[in-house]
Formats: structure tokens, sequence, C-alpha cells
């Protein structure tokens, strides 16, 4: 399957106010469909073999068990099944393939990773485009209000990598007293002690003259490293930074308030996802694992009796299949998918499920804790010709001419959002950061124009710009929200999103606190000698307040919010006694057996960094978790709960 780009054609049909509507600039969106719209990978999926055949190949293998006894079907099993390939989906799959007796489906809905996710300017293309499940949030009375029908976008991958596949590369952990109140929230093992091994076996650190010592690894799976391009911007950003005071240092080591020229997950010029990094390494090499793309998940098969978690139901090519786990079905779908699938599968609020006519088969708060780092559009600091890095159309084409031969130039950085500064503002109560700054590239005049049209038609790679979108963002958000089923379409309908936003007067106060600190910047020499100027022009939905009052900021917060996109928190963990707790410290689902959930939604507190390093971290401990049950020789329950499970299977083939 070729990369679909964003339909532009009834957004930009009516407008002709932007520059991203303009001509060239669709035609060069067709020209990175021609040039990058393919995969690597179609070789795995145009010689895998079909999953009605009980055969191997160098591509993968699919297991048949029949028992030979009448009744029985001829029926897919592996020992695991895995939901998911995205950030945690892939680390798991890696991991548990590493043990040879066992054999691993890998199940991912999208389709294999298109050559144009690995480059690293293009990020903004990706968004809402064939590899995104194009989620909304609903509408709010206190966030999003400009955006169309009041909602945000949330952007998640569907594809191989997952959301490893649309970020914006960053690696950022969080600080250490994140997880420590992990582990104080009743959660043994995920103390910042315990979890540090975790980051650090999966990484391989290419910067190592630049980090701390005893807080990075080499050699691990998941390349990090800074980008092998910086336009003149980031050394100005970062200048700043250290003129108001901040120190340069390693972010993801003991101290986290600091600035930092950020590392990223990518290897020599390209986005490494965990697709990438953890699955095409040993794809075609580890006979026992299989890699099903193009395949959706639509249900965990449970035992409402036993309560024991035995398959996985699934649309491929149009058709239901079913797939048995012998040992365990892990749900690595995302903070959305995830909830998703544990309440079509009758694992959720019971009165929710109710409604819809799902069989309730455990009450859990599903769904809930919803929350995410929100930073706003609206603050924007002009360029001068001596510093922009926007172009005409023949050097941008040449520009990508030049990355396909090499892996350099300009594509091959995220422009001035290399930069990364964690700073406390009046409200932070501890020694940790509360707001974190990001710049993002933006045009002047498109934003200016029409803020909600430049939004929703961003195609212009990220690394030309006349001027930066200043981002605080929110790291420790009061606010929760949560996500329940479509009750019109509880299956292929988009959840719906209740984020919540700013519900929590504090949440938006520290928003506006860390807007009023960025406006240091202006004063700095770096920033007077480069030119830059903040842009002082009302934005529609804010016109009847004065610019650059509290009201005004407020109102830009509540209009035009967005995201950088972290959704955790919806299958919290937990322990026994947390009634808002979906799994245990050892990602168990509770009440329902050889069902666990490894990626971001279990993060009870979101990290005050980015999540796609977090998530990692979560498939590498899950996975161990999952091998210290069941490679413990002699363990008696583990035998009795393979017995059960055998029973389950054999109750549900005849």
């Amino acid at each position: 399957m070729s990369w679909v780009p964003r339909d532009l054609s009834q957004t930009c049909a009516v407008y002709t106010t932007v520059t991203t509507c303009s001509p060239s600039s669709l035609l060069f969106l067709q020209l990175i469909a021609g040039l990058f719209g393919r995969s690597r990978d179609d070789i795995f999926s145009q010689n895998s073999v079909d999953s009605n055949e009980n055969v191997e190949n160098e591509y993968g293998s699919h297991f048949k068990w029949n028992h030979g006894a009448p009744g029985y079907d001829d029926r897919e099993e592996f020992d695991f099944v895995v939901v998911g390939a995205g950030s945690a989906g892939c680390v798991v799959a890696n991991r548990l393939t590493e043990v040879p007796e066992w054999n691993v489906l890998l199940l991912e809905a999208g389709p294999e990773e298109q050559d144009v996710i690995d480059v690293p300017a293009f990020a903004p293309l990706l968004q809402m485009s064939s590899v995104d499940w194009g989620y909304t949030t609903q509408p709010s009375p206190h966030s999003c209000r400009a955006r169309p029908n009041g909602g945000c976008p949330w952007v998640r991958g569907r594809v191989m990598g997952g959301s490893s596949s649309l970020n914006y590369l960053l690696y950022m952990r969080g600080t250490p007293l994140d997880y420590d109140e992990w582990a104080a929230q009743g959660n043994p093992g995920w103390d910042y002690k315990s979890v540090l091994p975790y980051f650090i076996k999966s990484e391989d650190n290419r910067n190592i003259e630049i980090i701390r010592a005893g807080y990075h690894g080499i050699g691990g799976y998941q390349t990090v490293e800074q980008f092998p391009y910086r336009d003149a911007n980031v050394e100005i950003v970062t200048e700043g930074f250290r003129e108001l005071g901040l120190e340069e240092m390693d972010l993801n080591a003991d101290r986290q308030v600091g600035v930092m020229i950020a590392q990223h997950t990518t290897r020599d010029g390209e986005r490494l996802t965990t697709n990438g990094a953890f699955i095409r390494p040993i794809r075609g090499k580890r006979r026992n694992l299989t890699v099903r793309i193009n395949s959706q998940a639509t249900r965990i098969l449970i035992d409402p009796e036993s309560k024991i978690a035995y398959g996985v139901e699934y649309i491929r090519n149009g058709k239901v299949e079913t797939v048995y786990a012998r040992k365990e079905v892990i749900l690595s779908s995302g903070s959305l998918n995830s909830p998703k699938l544990l309440m079509l599968s009758g694992v959720g609020p019971s009165e929710h499920l109710n409604t819809l006519g799902i069989n309730v088969i455990q009450d859990l708060s599903v769904g809930y804790n919803l929350h995410d780092h929100t930073t706003i559009d609206g603050v924007v600091f002009a360029l001068t010709n001596k510093t922009s890095t926007a172009v005409d159309d023949q050097q941008m084409r040449e520009d990508v001419e030049y990355y396909r031969q090499t892996h350099r130039g300009p594509l091959s950085a995220t422009g001035p959002l290399q930069v990364n500064a964690m700073v406390q503002t009046k409200y932070a109560s501890e020694t940790r950061p509360d707001i974190q700054y990001s710049l993002d590239a933006t045009n002047v005049n498109n934003f200016f124009t029409d803020p909600i049209l430049t939004a929703e038609t961003t195609i212009t790679p990220i690394a030309y710009y006349d001027a930066m979108m200043v981002r605080p963002i929110l790291l420790a958000p009061k606010s929760r929200g949560v996500v329940m089923l479509n009750n019109s379409d509880p299956i292929f309908g988009q959840p719906l999103i209740f984020a919540n936003t700013f519900k929590e007067r504090v949440d938006l106060l520290t928003i506006i606190e860390g807007i009023k600190q960025s406006l240091n910047l202006l004063r700095t020499e770096s920033f007077r000698k480069a030119g830059i100027q903040l842009v002082a022009q009302q934005l529609p939905a804010c016109r009847n307040y004065e610019f650059g009052t509290d009201s005004y900021w407020a109102c830009i917060a509540q209009e035009y919010t967005t995201t950088i996109f972290h959704p955790v928190g919806t299958c919290k963990m937990g322990p026994k006694n947390d009634r808002s707790a979906v799994v245990d410290p050892k990602l168990r689902v509770y009440g329902i057996g050889n069902l666990r959930v490894i990626d971001a939604s279990i993060m009870p507190i979101i990290p005050r960094g980015n999540t796609n390093g977090p998530t990692i971290m979560i498939g590498e401990k899950g996975s161990d978790l999952i091998k210290d049950r069941w490679l413990k020789t002699g363990d008696v329950i583990a035998t009795q709960v393979q017995y059960a499970v055998t029973e389950t299977l054999d109750k549900f083939k005849k």
C-alpha cells in the first residue's frame, strides 16, 4: 500500500488565502508521494505466506495445531499474540521472540512503514494522511473552541511503528521523580532506579560526548542521536535560553531544569521507528515471529466463566479472522485503542458497556485517567531574512534530491524543534519542571491570515519557516479526561475522546505563565542581534481582548489549543485497592487471566518529557515481566494457569 497524503481538495476548494493551498504546494505533495510513497519493507508483505497455509518460509511462520480429535478445527495458535506494532508492541514482539521456543504473532491495523515516514522534516506531512487514525477530540467549553467543530486532532499512528512513525522524534524521558511517584502510588518496581536499566537496555546513543555517564546505553536496538543538520536558529534559541540562566545539560540524566539541543530517535539522518529498530532487523530471520499488517483487532476473546483471555478476533482483507493464544494476549494498541479494545471485549465500566449492549465480563475503570501534554498555537516570533529558512519551490526540490542521495541537508532535521528547554513557573511545587518549551516552524503570513486553515493544511516540511511558534507545553496537567466507545459504531467508529483540557484552572494558569516567561527570550542579546520579534497581532477568536494581557493569553490557550500528542493513562497501572486501576504493577488486567496491557495507557501519571522513550521502556520491562512468569522452571502456579488455558482453548475449539 502506498502512502496517501491528507486530502486537501475540500479544505482548499474554497480558500486560496494560504500558500499551502497553492498549486505549487499541492504539486510538491504529489512529488513526495511519488518519491517516498513506497516501503522498503514491502518485500515482507509481498513474500509472506497466506494465513490459511500451514507452511513456513524465511519471512515468517504460521503455526497450526490440529489435535486430531472430532470437533476440532484447524486453528492458528501462537504462544503470544501482540496487538499493535507501535512504540511498545514492536519491543515486546522482539523481546519475546528471543526465546526460540515461543511463537509470537504481531498484529498491526495499518500498512508497512513507508519511506516518507523516515524523513525527519516530513513529520507535518504525515498528519491526517493514510498512516494516521485521524482521531479528533469531542467539543469542550474549555479548549479547542476555535477548531473545526470544537475538536482538536489527536494524531495516532496506524502503521508499522505506530506513533513512533508520526511523532517529532524527540527523545526525552522525563524526570527521575516521575517514576518514583509511580512507585509511591503502589507500583513496586517502577521507581527510577528500577526502570533506568530498561531505558539503557534499549538505547544505542551516538553522542557519548554530550551525555552523562551512567544514564545511557550503547549498542541497543534504538539509536538515539542529535541531528546531522542545524540551521542558524538552533544556536540562537539555545543561546537565548542560556542567557536567561538555563544551564545546557543532558536532560535525560538526573536533572531536568535546563536547555539541550535534543537527541532524537534517528539513525544517520533518518527516522528510526520502533519498527525499524526492533522488528526490521529480526523480521525474516527469527522464524518464531509472524507479522501481520492491515489486520485490525476488533475483540479480545475472553471466556466469561473462567475469565481467561484465549485469543483475538480481527479483520483482514474484509474477513473476520480468529487467532488463539496459548500463553497470553498482549494489548499494545496505545492510549486510545487499547481501552477501546478492552471495552469491546467486555472489560470496562459496566454502566457504559451496558448502554451499548456489551456483556460485562469485568467492571474496571477503562478509559478514565486520560491526560496529555497540552500546548497552544498563537505565540509567534518573526524572523528576518538573516535567519529565515524559507526557500522557493526549486530549492525545496533540490533539497529533496540531495536528501535522497545523502540523508543530509535541511530535511534531515526538524528546524528549531531541536532545542528543548525545561523550566519552572510559579505554580511548580517541587524541583521538577512544569513547562517544556519547543519552538515550532511556521509561516507568518499564513498563520495570521487564517490560523485554523494553516493548521489544517500543514504540508510544508518543517525545515522551511520564516517564524517560530513558541509552544509552552504543560508537563504536569491536573485535568483528566475519558475515552468511551462510539455509540453509533463502537467497532469501527473512532472512540469518543473527552480530553477535558484546561478543566482544572491551574492548568490554564500554568500555560499563561509559560507564555509570559517565553517572552523573556526577546530581551536576550542573542534574539536582539538576530532581529527576532514578537508578532503583536490579535488572532480572530480573541479580538475582544487586549493583546498581551493574561485574559488574551487565556483566550488563545482555550481557542487555539493543540497538543504534542502524548495521551496516556487510560488503562492505569495501580495497586489492587485503587479502584481507578486497570492493570496491576505487572501489567496484568485485573480479573482477567493471560491478558496484559503494555503501552503508554498504563502510565498512572504522565512523565515530564516526551512519551515515546518511556513507552519503549515499558515495552522492555513488560517483556521481562512476561519472561519472569513463563520461564520460571517448576513454577506450580504457572503450570496451573497453563492447564486452565488448555482447558479454555479446548472448550472454544469444539
